[in-house]
């Protein structure tokens, strides 16, 4: 082979990109052959047909596809099977797209999340409307007052949904609901939609009352919103996680939300 009509390793890295330590290693995995390796120096040459190869590579390792993978497109006689290394990064790439539209949504929904919470200030009270909301609701038979976020997680974690129905931007948190005869506590989960248990709890929807604190304050939901709840012994307050543009993670921002019912 006339090794004047090839490109040189070097020649290669420099038209592709690609650094010199990544083709001897696409080499040693043999997903990337040289075209020739000089018997005497042992320098390997490229044709520039492999120049496309050598992108293909580097796209799939932008995909984080693991390279060993491309092997397998490659036969005994080092002939490259193109299409279906071309079908195998097209699919990883879908992942990829895939994965960043759902980090896309979820980034775009908590700025939302967080341009709502910070138009209130901590101990303020206001009120919210809320629509009819399910929960997926777990008995809670004690006080909430030293209940913490390791507990809640155990309990949440036993939810009858699989990971694919479960966004990091679920609604999480406590319900208290008051009775005239009963006092009931909950540990709840948002449901995904269109999900149907038998554990699940539908909320209300409504005008609430609100307000937000740097601690645990469900307990004391009657005396808080006092006036609001005058003459009235039944209702139920939900206190949830909310987002803020700046907060201490040792003490995470909570609303109190309550409705008469």
């Amino acid at each position: 082979m006339n090794k004047n009509k090839l490109l040189s390793i070097g020649e290669i890295s420099k038209y592709t990109g690609a650094g010199i330590k990544a083709l001897r290693y696409y080499d040693k995995i043999n997903i990337l052959k040289p075209a020739y390796v000089d018997p005497e120096t042992e320098r390997r040459y490229y044709s520039f047909n492999q120049t496309y190869i050598v992108g293909l590579i580097m796209f799939c390792v932008e995909l984080d596809v693991p390279l060993k993978e491309l092997s397998e497109f490659i036969d005994g006689q080092e002939v490259m099977n193109l299409r279906g290394f071309l079908s195998h990064g097209k699919e990883a790439a879908q992942k990829k797209i895939k994965a960043l539209e759902k980090g896309l949504s979820f980034v775009d929904s908590l700025e939302q999340k967080i341009a709502v919470q910070a138009k209130y200030p901590l101990g303020e009270i206001y009120t919210q409307e809320h629509t009819d909301k399910n929960f997926y609701a777990i008995p809670y038979k004690k006080s909430f007052e030293n209940i913490d976020e390791c507990e809640m997680t155990k309990l949440l974690l036993d939810t009858p949904f699989n990971d694919d129905e479960i966004n990091d931007l679920f609604e999480y948190g406590l319900i208290y609901e008051r009775t005239s005869s009963e006092t009931r506590r909950y540990v709840y989960i948002e449901m995904p939609n269109g999900k149907e248990i038998a554990d699940s709890k539908v909320i209300p929807g409504g005008t609430y009352y609100c307000r937000q604190s740097d601690k645990s304050q469900i307990e004391q939901a009657a005396e808080i919103f006092k006036d609001y709840l005058a003459g009235r012994d039944s209702y139920i307050a939900i206190e949830t996680e909310v987002f803020s543009g700046t907060s201490d993670i040792n003490k995470p921002i909570n609303e109190l939300r309550v409705l008469a019912i």
